[in-house]
């Protein structure tokens, strides 16, 4: 019985100093310093500080980011707003919907629902699945897994995904690449289009245009 309890004991001994080691890592990277910390407290708001750090907090309905140079980090949201420049913005679950409008910003989040980017030099990441996609803006760029149905209505624009669910390019030196896309229609020129597997359907009107597809349905 001693032998059994004593080894019990040195259970138990191991189990408490491993997490203890395990607390003591998670808190050798604590997060980065905020100028600013705002809560949601389960509704909107609006962060209008330029030139900070801010971490918003809580449980969030809308988030509309109007100030410029700023970094913001967020938690999920029922929507997203982006109208100031020159700003960061990095979100730690899923966003509802994203307007990114605020010229040389850019937005990264695991996944979204439709996303719309509408000022130039605005960049978007995503590293799971969106909805529909409106690229509106010369020199903007989006990316991610998979994403609904994409219009592209501009110049100089880039989309990378896995796949879409149909992609309508309107505007010229724009370019896409994708693994999979069952639809495709082009309408302007010097578009370069790439699509590695799968079977595209292909409808293009416009000069010097470079489709590549794997497979034209």
């Amino acid at each position: 019985m001693l032998s059994t309890t004593s080894a019990l004991s040195r259970a138990a001994l191991a189990a408490a100093t491993s997490l203890t080691l395990s607390a003591a890592l998670l808190g050798a990277n604590p997060p980065a310093h905020a100028d600013v910390v705002l809560d949601c407290g389960g509704g909107s708001i609006t962060v209008d500080q330029s030139v900070e750090t801010v971490a918003v907090t809580g449980t969030c309905v809308d988030v509309v980011v109007s100030g410029s140079n700023t970094e913001v980090t967020m938690p999920a949201a029922a929507s997203l707003t982006v109208t100031g420049a020159n700003t960061d913005v990095t979100a730690t679950g899923h966003l509802g919907t994203v307007d990114l409008g605020g010229g040389n910003s850019r937005v990264t989040a695991p996944s979204a629902g439709d996303v719309t980017v509408s000022e130039g030099n605005d960049s978007a990441t995503f590293a799971g699945t969106i909805g529909r996609v409106k690229l509106l803006a010369g020199n903007v760029e989006l990316k991610a897994d998979h994403t609904g149905d994409v219009l592209i209505r501009t110049a100089n624009a880039t989309l990378k995904a896995t796949s879409s669910t149909e992609v309508v390019v309107r505007g010229a030196n724009n370019r896409v690449r994708l693994t999979r896309l069952p639809s495709l229609k082009v309408v302007g020129p010097n578009n370069t289009v790439v699509v590695t597997k799968g079977m595209t359907k292909v409808v293009v009107r416009g000069a010097n245009n470079h489709i590549r597809v794997h497979r034209r349905a």
